[in-house]
């Protein structure tokens, strides 16, 4: 039998139930391959070897892929606030992604012409426009 789990949902749910999960990926790959044990029905004792066995097309298959499952579990929390662990702020600004939304200084709009922000607040304007 085989049972194609949707990866992004079960993170979704694994975060939504499993507050822990939210600041330690290591512990959402733990809980994703359990379930990916007891459906390919792999003991504790032979996780380890599963893990690497290569399939007849010499790929890994047994599990999901843990760079997958962390890739994710980012995207996840990036697009579900509510899903964030405490931690995740300070992820985001030891990484350089972390953006305060809508925050600028009012010194810092002498920094542009009045074309360069009539064309800022255009791109806004057709980002919000073509998300709708």
């Amino acid at each position: 039998m085989n049972i194609k789990l949707p990866l992004i949902q079960l993170i979704y749910n694994i975060l939504s139930n499993n507050v822990e999960t939210r600041d330690d990926w290591m512990l959402c790959i733990k809980e994703i391959h359990s379930i990916e044990m007891t459906i390919h029905g792999i003991s504790k004792e032979d996780y380890f070897e599963m893990l690497f066995k290569k399939n007849n097309d010499g790929e890994y298959s047994n599990f999901s892929n843990v760079h997958t499952i962390k890739r994710l579990w980012q995207k996840v929390q990036e697009d579900f606030v509510h899903l964030r662990g405490y931690t995740w702020e300070e992820r985001q600004k030891q990484g350089g992604q972390y953006v305060v939304d809508n925050y600028y200084h009012e010194n810092q709009l002498f920094l542009f012409s009045t074309e360069e922000l009539n064309e800022l607040a255009k791109l806004n304007l057709d980002k919000i426009i073509s998300n709708q």
